[in-house]
Protein backbone atom coordinates (compact mmCIF):
# COMPACT_ATOMS: atom_id res chain seq x y z
CA UNK A 1 0.00 0.00 0.00
CA UNK A 2 1.31 3.56 -0.75
CA UNK A 3 1.07 5.43 2.06
CA UNK A 4 -0.37 9.40 1.66
CA UNK A 5 -1.83 10.07 4.34
CA UNK A 6 -0.39 9.97 7.94
CA UNK A 7 -2.81 9.20 11.13
CA UNK A 8 -0.55 11.08 14.20
CA UNK A 9 -1.59 9.17 17.60
CA UNK A 10 -1.13 10.44 20.92
CA UNK A 11 2.58 10.46 22.09
CA UNK A 12 3.29 7.42 24.21
CA UNK A 13 0.87 5.00 22.75
CA UNK A 14 1.15 1.51 22.57
CA UNK A 15 3.46 0.33 19.87
CA UNK A 16 1.42 -1.25 16.98
CA UNK A 17 3.96 -4.02 16.60
CA UNK A 18 2.80 -4.97 20.27
CA UNK A 19 -0.78 -5.42 19.55
CA UNK A 20 -2.17 -8.99 19.24
CA UNK A 21 -2.55 -9.75 15.10
CA UNK A 22 -5.19 -11.47 13.37
CA UNK A 23 -5.51 -15.08 13.31
CA UNK A 24 -7.32 -15.48 9.90
CA UNK A 25 -8.53 -19.12 8.49
CA UNK A 26 -7.05 -19.25 4.64
CA UNK A 27 -9.09 -18.96 2.17
CA UNK A 28 -10.66 -22.22 0.23
CA UNK A 29 -10.06 -22.01 -3.90
CA UNK A 30 -8.51 -18.85 -5.32
CA UNK A 31 -8.91 -18.77 -8.98
CA UNK A 32 -6.13 -18.52 -11.30
CA UNK A 33 -6.15 -15.21 -12.86
CA UNK A 34 -3.79 -13.92 -15.82
CA UNK A 35 -0.80 -11.74 -14.40
CA UNK A 36 -2.91 -8.14 -15.42
CA UNK A 37 -5.96 -9.12 -13.28
CA UNK A 38 -3.55 -9.66 -10.24
CA UNK A 39 -2.74 -6.78 -8.80
CA UNK A 40 -5.74 -3.81 -8.80
CA UNK A 41 -4.62 -0.14 -8.01
CA UNK A 42 -7.08 1.33 -6.31
CA UNK A 43 -7.10 5.28 -5.16
CA UNK A 44 -9.77 7.01 -2.74
CA UNK A 45 -10.00 10.45 -3.56
CA UNK A 46 -11.09 11.99 0.35
CA UNK A 47 -11.45 15.17 1.45
CA UNK A 48 -12.44 16.89 4.96
CA UNK A 49 -15.05 15.76 6.09
CA UNK A 50 -15.86 14.71 10.12
CA UNK A 51 -16.27 10.84 9.85
CA UNK A 52 -12.97 9.11 8.56
CA UNK A 53 -14.60 6.12 8.22
CA UNK A 54 -16.23 7.04 4.84
CA UNK A 55 -13.01 5.96 3.54
CA UNK A 56 -10.76 3.74 5.97
CA UNK A 57 -13.59 1.14 6.16
CA UNK A 58 -13.17 0.81 2.63
CA UNK A 59 -10.13 0.73 2.69
CA UNK A 60 -9.82 -1.92 5.33
CA UNK A 61 -12.06 -4.58 3.27
CA UNK A 62 -9.32 -3.78 0.32
CA UNK A 63 -6.73 -4.14 3.23
CA UNK A 64 -8.21 -7.44 4.51
CA UNK A 65 -8.60 -9.39 1.39
CA UNK A 66 -4.89 -8.67 0.60
CA UNK A 67 -4.19 -10.26 3.99
CA UNK A 68 -6.45 -13.24 3.28
CA UNK A 69 -4.96 -13.71 -0.30
CA UNK A 70 -1.62 -13.69 1.22
CA UNK A 71 -2.47 -16.63 3.55
CA UNK A 72 -3.48 -18.41 0.83
CA UNK A 73 -0.37 -18.07 -0.81
CA UNK A 74 -1.52 -15.37 -3.41
CA UNK A 75 0.74 -12.42 -2.45
CA UNK A 76 1.12 -11.84 -6.32
CA UNK A 77 -2.63 -10.99 -6.09
CA UNK A 78 -4.66 -8.05 -3.95
CA UNK A 79 -5.01 -4.21 -4.54
CA UNK A 80 -2.73 -1.57 -4.00
CA UNK A 81 -4.05 1.41 -2.25
CA UNK A 82 -3.09 5.24 -2.40
CA UNK A 83 -5.28 8.48 -1.12
CA UNK A 84 -5.25 11.52 -2.56
CA UNK A 85 -7.18 14.34 -1.55
CA UNK A 86 -9.24 16.92 -3.49
CA UNK A 87 -7.88 19.58 -0.48
CA UNK A 88 -4.70 18.93 1.04
CA UNK A 89 -4.24 19.11 4.64
CA UNK A 90 -5.90 18.24 7.60
CA UNK A 91 -8.84 15.89 6.31
CA UNK A 92 -10.46 15.06 10.14
CA UNK A 93 -8.94 16.09 13.46
CA UNK A 94 -10.52 13.70 16.26
CA UNK A 95 -9.33 14.59 20.24
CA UNK A 96 -6.00 12.22 20.22
CA UNK A 97 -6.06 11.64 16.13
CA UNK A 98 -5.06 13.85 12.80
CA UNK A 99 -5.85 12.81 9.44
CA UNK A 100 -3.68 14.38 7.02
CA UNK A 101 -3.01 13.91 3.33
CA UNK A 102 0.07 15.01 1.92
CA UNK A 103 -0.63 14.47 -1.62
CA UNK A 104 -3.38 16.28 -4.19
CA UNK A 105 -5.57 14.48 -6.67
CA UNK A 106 -3.42 16.24 -9.44
CA UNK A 107 -0.53 13.87 -8.00
CA UNK A 108 -2.51 10.99 -9.27
CA UNK A 109 -0.59 9.92 -12.33
CA UNK A 110 -0.84 6.41 -14.76
CA UNK A 111 -3.47 3.82 -14.99
CA UNK A 112 -5.64 3.47 -12.26
CA UNK A 113 -8.28 -0.19 -11.99
CA UNK A 114 -10.85 1.54 -9.43
CA UNK A 115 -11.46 4.98 -8.37
CA UNK A 116 -13.19 5.56 -5.40
CA UNK A 117 -14.95 9.16 -4.04
CA UNK A 118 -15.86 9.75 -0.71
CA UNK A 119 -18.00 12.32 0.80
CA UNK A 120 -16.11 15.95 0.55
CA UNK A 121 -17.44 18.59 2.96
CA UNK A 122 -20.38 20.15 1.11
CA UNK A 123 -19.50 23.73 0.83
CA UNK A 124 -16.27 22.95 -0.18
CA UNK A 125 -17.80 20.67 -3.09
CA UNK A 126 -19.83 23.82 -4.16
CA UNK A 127 -16.82 26.16 -4.19
CA UNK A 128 -14.37 23.37 -5.84
CA UNK A 129 -12.46 24.81 -8.63
CA UNK A 130 -13.77 23.76 -12.02
CA UNK A 131 -9.97 22.30 -12.65
CA UNK A 132 -10.76 19.34 -9.55
CA UNK A 133 -14.48 19.12 -11.30
CA UNK A 134 -12.66 18.57 -14.83
CA UNK A 135 -10.51 15.73 -13.33
CA UNK A 136 -13.05 14.38 -11.74
CA UNK A 137 -15.16 13.61 -15.09
CA UNK A 138 -11.85 13.09 -16.96
CA UNK A 139 -10.82 10.54 -14.83
CA UNK A 140 -13.94 8.53 -14.18
CA UNK A 141 -14.22 8.14 -18.16
CA UNK A 142 -10.75 6.70 -17.97
CA UNK A 143 -10.86 4.19 -15.24
CA UNK A 144 -12.21 0.76 -15.54
CA UNK A 145 -15.06 1.36 -11.92
CA UNK A 146 -15.83 4.34 -10.59
CA UNK A 147 -16.99 4.34 -7.01
CA UNK A 148 -18.76 6.71 -4.58
CA UNK A 149 -19.28 6.33 -0.88
CA UNK A 150 -22.20 7.57 0.52
CA UNK A 151 -22.75 11.69 -0.49
CA UNK A 152 -19.57 10.83 -2.50
CA UNK A 153 -22.42 10.48 -5.20
CA UNK A 154 -22.63 14.36 -4.96
CA UNK A 155 -19.02 14.60 -6.57
CA UNK A 156 -19.60 12.85 -9.15
CA UNK A 157 -23.47 14.61 -9.77
CA UNK A 158 -21.63 17.76 -9.71
CA UNK A 159 -18.24 16.74 -12.35
CA UNK A 160 -21.55 15.33 -15.04
CA UNK A 161 -20.68 11.47 -14.10
CA UNK A 162 -24.20 10.31 -12.91
CA UNK A 163 -26.09 12.50 -15.53
CA UNK A 164 -28.63 9.60 -17.31
CA UNK A 165 -27.18 7.05 -14.88
CA UNK A 166 -28.83 5.35 -11.95
CA UNK A 167 -27.22 5.50 -8.42
CA UNK A 168 -28.19 5.81 -4.77
CA UNK A 169 -26.62 7.93 -1.73
CA UNK A 170 -27.81 8.23 1.86
CA UNK A 171 -31.59 7.53 2.38
CA UNK A 172 -31.30 11.08 4.03
CA UNK A 173 -30.12 12.68 1.23
CA UNK A 174 -32.63 11.35 -1.33
CA UNK A 175 -34.71 14.38 -1.54
CA UNK A 176 -32.53 16.46 -1.71
CA UNK A 177 -29.89 15.00 -4.30
CA UNK A 178 -32.67 14.13 -6.36
CA UNK A 179 -33.77 18.16 -6.70
CA UNK A 180 -30.01 19.22 -7.38
CA UNK A 181 -29.65 16.60 -9.66
CA UNK A 182 -33.06 15.86 -12.02
CA UNK A 183 -31.18 14.18 -14.71
CA UNK A 184 -30.01 11.54 -12.22
CA UNK A 185 -32.29 8.22 -12.17
CA UNK A 186 -31.90 8.21 -8.03
CA UNK A 187 -33.09 4.91 -6.36
CA UNK A 188 -33.51 5.56 -2.73
CA UNK A 189 -33.67 1.55 -2.12
CA UNK A 190 -30.71 -0.39 -2.50
CA UNK A 191 -27.61 -0.63 -0.61
CA UNK A 192 -25.61 -0.01 -3.63
CA UNK A 193 -26.13 0.21 -7.03
CA UNK A 194 -23.91 -0.59 -10.43
CA UNK A 195 -24.59 1.22 -13.94
CA UNK A 196 -22.66 0.04 -16.30
CA UNK A 197 -18.29 0.92 -14.55
CA UNK A 198 -20.14 3.43 -12.10
CA UNK A 199 -20.84 1.97 -8.73
CA UNK A 200 -22.61 4.16 -5.59
CA UNK A 201 -23.41 2.98 -2.49
CA UNK A 202 -25.86 4.58 0.47
CA UNK A 203 -24.71 5.34 3.93
CA UNK A 204 -21.08 5.11 5.48
CA UNK A 205 -21.05 1.20 6.43
CA UNK A 206 -22.67 0.69 2.61
CA UNK A 207 -19.19 1.53 1.36
CA UNK A 208 -18.08 -1.66 3.20
CA UNK A 209 -20.43 -3.39 1.27
CA UNK A 210 -19.97 -2.72 -1.80
CA UNK A 211 -15.97 -3.03 -1.25
CA UNK A 212 -16.74 -6.50 -0.30
CA UNK A 213 -18.95 -6.65 -3.48
CA UNK A 214 -16.37 -5.60 -5.42
CA UNK A 215 -13.58 -7.98 -4.16
CA UNK A 216 -16.15 -10.65 -4.80
CA UNK A 217 -16.26 -9.77 -8.24
CA UNK A 218 -12.14 -9.46 -8.70
CA UNK A 219 -11.16 -12.50 -6.76
CA UNK A 220 -14.27 -14.69 -6.33
CA UNK A 221 -16.55 -15.41 -3.62
CA UNK A 222 -14.51 -17.22 -1.48
CA UNK A 223 -12.27 -14.64 -0.78
CA UNK A 224 -14.69 -12.27 -0.16
CA UNK A 225 -16.89 -14.73 2.01
CA UNK A 226 -12.89 -15.17 4.25
CA UNK A 227 -12.76 -11.14 4.17
CA UNK A 228 -16.37 -10.90 5.30
CA UNK A 229 -15.56 -13.93 8.43
CA UNK A 230 -12.40 -11.95 9.11
CA UNK A 231 -14.14 -8.48 10.14
CA UNK A 232 -17.48 -9.88 11.22
CA UNK A 233 -19.42 -9.10 8.64
CA UNK A 234 -22.25 -9.94 5.50
CA UNK A 235 -21.08 -10.69 2.66
CA UNK A 236 -24.38 -10.05 1.38
CA UNK A 237 -25.98 -7.53 3.90
CA UNK A 238 -30.19 -8.57 4.11
CA UNK A 239 -32.48 -6.14 2.45
CA UNK A 240 -32.19 -2.77 1.46
CA UNK A 241 -32.29 0.71 2.88
CA UNK A 242 -35.64 0.29 3.51
CA UNK A 243 -34.94 -1.76 6.71
CA UNK A 244 -33.71 1.04 8.33
CA UNK A 245 -35.94 3.94 6.66
CA UNK A 246 -39.38 3.28 8.85
CA UNK A 247 -37.39 3.63 12.21
CA UNK A 248 -34.98 5.94 10.81
CA UNK A 249 -36.69 8.21 8.67
CA UNK A 250 -39.23 9.35 11.35
CA UNK A 251 -38.43 11.18 14.75
CA UNK A 252 -36.66 9.64 17.20
CA UNK A 253 -39.39 8.96 20.37
CA UNK A 254 -39.09 11.32 23.49
CA UNK A 255 -40.04 8.56 25.45
CA UNK A 256 -37.60 4.94 26.38
CA UNK A 257 -40.72 3.25 25.90
CA UNK A 258 -41.65 4.67 22.77
CA UNK A 259 -38.78 3.33 21.61
CA UNK A 260 -39.01 -0.41 22.93
CA UNK A 261 -42.61 0.17 21.38
CA UNK A 262 -41.24 0.62 18.03
CA UNK A 263 -38.76 -2.29 18.49
CA UNK A 264 -41.31 -4.71 19.95
CA UNK A 265 -43.54 -3.85 16.34
CA UNK A 266 -40.69 -5.32 14.55
CA UNK A 267 -39.80 -8.01 16.58
CA UNK A 268 -43.30 -8.90 17.00
CA UNK A 269 -44.64 -8.33 13.33
CA UNK A 270 -47.33 -11.20 12.46
CA UNK A 271 -49.20 -10.72 15.67
CA UNK A 272 -52.07 -8.47 16.51
CA UNK A 273 -51.22 -5.29 16.55
CA UNK A 274 -53.96 -3.07 16.22
CA UNK A 275 -54.25 0.43 18.18
CA UNK A 276 -55.58 -1.62 21.18
CA UNK A 277 -53.36 -3.82 21.28
CA UNK A 278 -50.38 -1.87 21.42
CA UNK A 279 -51.67 0.55 24.07
CA UNK A 280 -52.13 -2.90 26.32
CA UNK A 281 -48.40 -3.71 25.97
CA UNK A 282 -47.90 -0.40 27.14
CA UNK A 283 -50.31 0.15 29.82
CA UNK A 284 -52.12 2.89 28.24
CA UNK A 285 -56.07 4.14 26.49
CA UNK A 286 -55.74 3.10 23.18
CA UNK A 287 -57.19 7.14 22.69
CA UNK A 288 -54.18 8.41 24.96
CA UNK A 289 -51.62 6.28 23.49
CA UNK A 290 -52.34 6.99 19.81
CA UNK A 291 -51.99 10.57 20.21
CA UNK A 292 -48.91 9.75 22.14
CA UNK A 293 -47.35 7.69 19.49
CA UNK A 294 -48.50 9.88 16.78
CA UNK A 295 -46.61 13.31 18.71
CA UNK A 296 -43.25 11.03 19.50
CA UNK A 297 -42.83 9.22 16.40
CA UNK A 298 -44.49 11.65 13.54
CA UNK A 299 -46.83 8.81 12.14
CA UNK A 300 -49.88 7.19 13.56
CA UNK A 301 -49.17 3.89 14.62
CA UNK A 302 -51.61 1.93 12.58
CA UNK A 303 -49.75 3.91 9.53
CA UNK A 304 -46.33 3.11 11.18
CA UNK A 305 -47.21 -0.89 11.66
CA UNK A 306 -48.61 -0.74 7.92
CA UNK A 307 -45.02 0.74 6.60
CA UNK A 308 -43.15 -1.86 8.52
CA UNK A 309 -44.81 -5.02 7.43
CA UNK A 310 -44.75 -3.58 3.89
CA UNK A 311 -40.77 -2.95 4.22
CA UNK A 312 -40.75 -6.36 5.70
CA UNK A 313 -42.44 -8.39 2.69
CA UNK A 314 -40.54 -6.43 0.30
CA UNK A 315 -37.43 -7.97 1.14
CA UNK A 316 -38.98 -11.24 1.55
CA UNK A 317 -39.95 -11.10 -2.13
CA UNK A 318 -36.89 -9.78 -3.44
CA UNK A 319 -35.11 -12.17 -1.12
CA UNK A 320 -37.10 -15.59 -1.55
CA UNK A 321 -38.80 -17.90 -3.46
CA UNK A 322 -41.66 -18.68 -0.54
CA UNK A 323 -45.21 -18.21 -1.89
CA UNK A 324 -47.51 -15.31 -1.78
CA UNK A 325 -49.74 -16.69 0.69
CA UNK A 326 -46.40 -17.34 3.56
CA UNK A 327 -44.87 -13.94 2.61
CA UNK A 328 -48.06 -12.77 3.59
CA UNK A 329 -48.33 -15.12 6.68
CA UNK A 330 -45.08 -14.13 7.85
CA UNK A 331 -45.90 -10.36 7.74
CA UNK A 332 -48.61 -10.25 9.50
CA UNK A 333 -51.03 -9.55 6.60
CA UNK A 334 -54.66 -11.31 7.13
CA UNK A 335 -54.18 -12.42 3.68
CA UNK A 336 -52.90 -12.11 0.54
CA UNK A 337 -55.47 -10.08 -0.66
CA UNK A 338 -54.56 -7.59 2.11
CA UNK A 339 -50.86 -7.51 1.53
CA UNK A 340 -52.40 -6.69 -2.46
CA UNK A 341 -53.83 -4.13 -1.68
CA UNK A 342 -51.22 -2.36 0.94
CA UNK A 343 -48.55 -2.89 -2.42
CA UNK A 344 -51.20 -1.12 -4.77
CA UNK A 345 -51.65 1.98 -2.69
CA UNK A 346 -48.10 2.36 -1.15
CA UNK A 347 -46.05 1.61 -4.46
CA UNK A 348 -48.41 1.20 -7.16
CA UNK A 349 -48.02 -2.46 -7.83
CA UNK A 350 -48.88 -6.11 -7.27
CA UNK A 351 -46.53 -8.09 -5.01
CA UNK A 352 -46.52 -10.84 -7.65
CA UNK A 353 -45.51 -7.64 -10.02
CA UNK A 354 -42.94 -5.92 -7.63
CA UNK A 355 -41.27 -9.62 -6.82
CA UNK A 356 -40.80 -10.00 -10.92
CA UNK A 357 -38.87 -7.00 -10.91
CA UNK A 358 -37.11 -6.64 -7.93
CA UNK A 359 -36.28 -10.25 -7.22
CA UNK A 360 -32.34 -10.75 -7.02
CA UNK A 361 -31.25 -13.07 -9.71
CA UNK A 362 -29.79 -15.60 -7.25
CA UNK A 363 -33.18 -16.41 -5.82
CA UNK A 364 -35.52 -15.90 -9.13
Amino acid sequence: MTNNWNIVPNPGDANMTDLPQPSLPPATHVPELRSAEKRRRVALVIGPYPLASEYIGPADVFQAANLVLAISGKSDMGYDLEFVSSHPGTLCELRGLKIVSDRSYSELKGRVDTLIFTPIDFELLLAAQDKFLRWVARKAGSVRRVVSVCAGAYVLAAAGVLDGKRATTHWDLVDDFSARYPDIDVDPEPIYTRDGHIYTSAGLTAGVDLALALVEDDFGRAVALRTAQAMVLFLKRPGGQSQFSTQLSYEIAESAMMVELQTYIHEHINDDLRVGKLAEVVNMSARNFSRTFSREVGISPGKYVEQCRLELARRKLEESAAPLSRVAERCGYRSIDTMHAAFERQLGLSPSAYRSRFQSAANS
